[in-house]
């Protein structure tokens, strides 16, 4: 096989100087009449590789990885990355593309930040390091679609082979034989937090079941504890520092660009049939520009913002949409940028603790240099741990309402979860729970005492949103449009996830662990709607704050094979 060439947006390292050119591109190159523009631009021809990946981010790291297999790296120069603890932190950095919306109707006209991994890795580097499986009923409805091979049973394989599970003493009710032990993906479960423990049997009061691993074949419907992309070092496992290891950096038939743009796609369009992709431009950040031709494929794996983008800007998309930006039509396919969903959480919903029960000690200086001291150290602390150690996945239909609530018959009980038997539907609510005060990513000033804030976001959002073309440039970042709460459904979810957070917060024995005031409706505290009563406080009220507050949970997806963008092609 010849070598593979891998070429993530922009990371860390310098790109060694171009390879020799290749004769094997020059025909296609000729051929095309963009690529002709391209080569009067001064491009640089060279070499031809089997397979170009556009890419460097959690999908690209690890095709870059298995295509190159016939035959301590870059990445761990960045500090923060390998501290699981630490994610927000590397959002202002140069790691972060820094995204926005355009101004969101549904939210007041307000714009919201989409941070995604400028790294090796993407997003697997700055994410806040859970991991999660999807829900089995999910990929049954995949597979109902006409994606064969996209089956629970089918992903389970795949997710066991990437996986290498690490065993932690503390939680030894995990079924080790439901994970997989040779991948190159570790996983395991953090830290052991006291409070978790309370919310779990909070949650479990109020009717919700308690389910040993999230990740089991069953599904995640329940409370349990997250597992963590962590290593046994206690550091962040990346898609980049799982797969690009120094052996695989070190192989002859792998070429890492880096620091480099992918600007469009060279495609032939002289042989008879569809337009085939034959090769892509590349832009350094100095300037040069080069070309590099693929042999067998073009793969892009840019995510769900720069993938429909530079689709666009090689003339595959809407073809209105690319004529609005004097681009040449390609291939006319009009699935391209569409479709867009994203999990959209409510805001942090932060309640008081008693002191010594969370990990608010690790925000202040001294609490934060001896964590980071246990850290470096022993790999031990709360720096290893994530920042959401438990979590619940319900459907909102479960969720018995505010009328039956105060109904007489029910006054005496605790219970807001009505589970049937066997749920015909996957979850559409994740709640989680970090011990610790985190506003606004952690940038919001606290009032310097313990909380647990707890997140509600929906994750099987009806609204669907768009990306497009700012303008014909790859410098450009593309117009994000996820129209939130465009279909009411998503609000209205939220709003009881809301309600049932707010619930579970005033169930023992959490309820004993925190510092919990008489209920209050004041909205200008920083603990509200935290003081609020879950009974009593109006959906108008906390669709108002849901609406100041929400923010991206960080998904940006495509709803189904069968709609994503470039599968016909």
């Amino acid at each position: 096989m010849k070598p593979s060439l891998w070429t993530p947006s922009h990371t860390a390292i310098q790109w060694d100087s171009p390879p020799p050119s290749s004769p094997q591109i020059l025909p296609h190159l000729h051929r095309s009449q963009r690529g002709e523009d391209w080569l009067r631009t001064g491009a640089k021809i060279l070499k031809a590789y089997d397979y170009v990946v556009c890419g460097g981010g959690t999908a690209g790291c690890v095709l870059a990885s298995r295509l190159s297999e016939d035959q301590r790296s870059p990445h761990e120069g960045n500090f923060l990355s390998r501290i699981p603890l630490a994610f927000t932190q590397l959002f202002p950095t140069a790691a972060n593309w820094k995204y926005e919306t355009i101004a969101q109707p549904g939210l007041g006209n307000k714009k919201v930040s989409w941070d995604r991994g400028k790294i090796l890795g993407g997003s697997s580097s700055i994410n806040a390091s859970v991991y999660q499986r999807c829900a089995p009923e999910n990929f049954t409805e995949w597979e109902r679609s006409g994606a064969t091979g996209w089956g629970p049973a089918e992903m389970t394989k795949y997710f066991n082979k990437a996986e290498k599970y690490s065993p932690n003493p503390a939680f030894p009710d995990i079924d080790t034989v439901i994970h997989g032990d040779s991948g190159l993906s570790f996983t395991r479960y953090g830290p052991f937090v006291p409070i978790a423990d309370s919310v779990i049997d909070a949650a479990v009061k109020v009717g919700i079941p308690r389910i040993p691993n999230m990740n089991a074949d069953k599904g995640p419907a329940g409370v349990s504890n997250f597992a963590g992309s962590v290593d046994p070092r206690g550091e962040r496992c990346s898609a980049a520092t799982g797969y690009l290891t120094p052996d695989v950096l070190r192989r002859p038939n792998l070429t890492v660009a880096v620091e480099t743009r992918v600007t469009r796609i060279v495609m032939d369009k002289a042989q008879a049939g569809s337009p085939r992709a034959v090769g892509v431009l590349l832009a350094k950040d100095d300037g040069r520009v080069f070309a590099v031709g693929a042999n067998r494929e073009v793969i892009i794996s840019l995510g769900a913002i720069a993938t429909p983008q530079l689709l666009m800007l090689s003339g595959i998309g809407p073809a209105d949409e690319l004529r609005k930006h004097d681009i040449d039509v390609v291939c006319h396919l009009p699935f391209v940028g569409k479709n867009l969903l994203d999990h959209f959480s409510a805001g942090s919903l932060v309640v008081r603790a008693k002191p010594g029960k969370t990990w608010d000690h690790i925000l202040t200086p001294l609490g934060g240099m001896v964590g980071l001291a246990h850290w470096l150290i022993r790999g031990s602390g709360p720096m290893t741990g994530i920042a959401a150690p438990v979590g619940i996945f319900v459907h909102s239909d479960t969720i018995v309402t505010l009328t039956m609530l105060r109904s007489p018959s029910s006054a005496n009980d605790s219970k807001v979860i009505d589970v049937p038997a066997a749920p015909s539907a996957a979850p559409d609510i994740e709640i989680f729970f970090a011990p610790l005060i985190v506003v606004n990513n952690g940038f919001t000033k606290t009032p310097g005492m313990s909380g647990l804030t707890i997140g509600c976001i929906a994750i099987d959002p009806r609204s669907q949103g768009t990306i497009t073309l700012a303008s014909k440039s790859i410098l450009d970042p593309p117009v994000i449009d996820p129209k939130y709460f465009s279909n009411e459904h998503d609000l209205h979810v939220l709003i009881k996830a809301t309600r049932l957070g707010l619930r579970i917060a005033r169930a023992e024995p959490l309820a004993t662990m925190l510092d919990l005031p008489a209920d209050s409706d004041d909205e200008s505290t920083f603990f509200w709607p935290g003081d609020a009563n879950p009974d009593t406080v109006s959906d108008e009220a906390l669709t108002a704050w849901i609406k100041r507050n929400g923010q991206t949970a960080w998904h940006p997806v495509r709803p189904y094979p069968s709609h994503v963008s470039a599968l016909p092609y």
